[in-house]
């Protein structure tokens, strides 16, 4: 096999596929191990936004080590990751408050628990790749931004809950399948549906400040100025 043969290959779909299947594989036990760290409990989320931080830098084309950068993001992103799980805890246990003694809740307070549990579902799907493209954004931010996207991007929103129902009901049907890419599929999906809708030029941050010099008005009074 020539040069050009090779290279034709590498470009090929099939076997673009196979390596893009063989990377989330290992990015997955690479999660699996680096979870050790954080004694299971404490890194099941960490290793989620570590997973996503990896496919973001492989869906840019920069090469990396695996298992040292998944550990660099798993350190990174400790503390944010268990503050996700946190909440999710804390959602999971409302709903199975609801699930036994939801006819005793007052209605006022089965909605706030309901809003409760669907605001924690939009920030395990947004949280981990907005904290990946937005490192700059500060922690109460990334929390809010990734609501007001998750409501904003409401395709991409109802794109990635399809796909995480089909998820969990094929890991359940087949453990091996959730065995091999447990941590892995979820992030890939995230990233790659979630930078193509929130490129810079599309996504405007409803969270920025207004500046302070900017008053509502001042820009339609100039104009009438200028046509004066």
């Amino acid at each position: 096999m020539n040069e050009e043969q090779f290279f034709r290959m590498q470009n090929s779909k099939f076997y673009r596929f196979f390596n893009r299947v063989s990377q989330i594989i290992v990015v997955n036990l690479c999660a699996i191990l680096v979870s050790f760290c954080g004694l299971i409990v404490f890194g099941i989320f960490p290793v989620i936004f570590a997973a996503t931080a990896f496919f973001n830098k492989e869906l840019e084309q920069r090469t990396q080590k695996t298992l040292p950068t998944m550990f660099r993001y798993f350190k990174k992103y400790f503390w944010i990751g268990n503050a996700l799980m946190l909440i999710t805890v804390g959602a999971l246990a409302s709903g199975i408050y609801i699930v036994f003694c939801g006819h005793e809740l007052h209605m006022v307070l089965y909605l706030i628990i309901m809003t409760f549990m669907i605001v924690a579902i939009l920030l395990n799907l947004y949280l981990p790749s907005v904290t990946v493209l937005y490192p700059e954004f500060s922690f109460r931010k990334k929390f809010v931004f990734s609501f007001v996207a998750a409501c904003d991007r409401w395709k991409t929103t109802m794109i990635l809950m399809i796909l995480y129902v089909i998820w969990i009901y094929a890991s359940a049907l087949l453990p091996q399948f959730g065995m091999w890419c447990l941590f892995s599929l979820v992030p890939w999906f995230s990233i790659f549906f979630i930078k193509k809708a929130l490129k810079p030029e599309t996504i405007v941050d409803p969270t920025a400040p207004i500046p302070e010099e900017y008053f509502f008005g001042e820009k339609e009074n100039e104009e009438e100025g200028i046509e004066k």
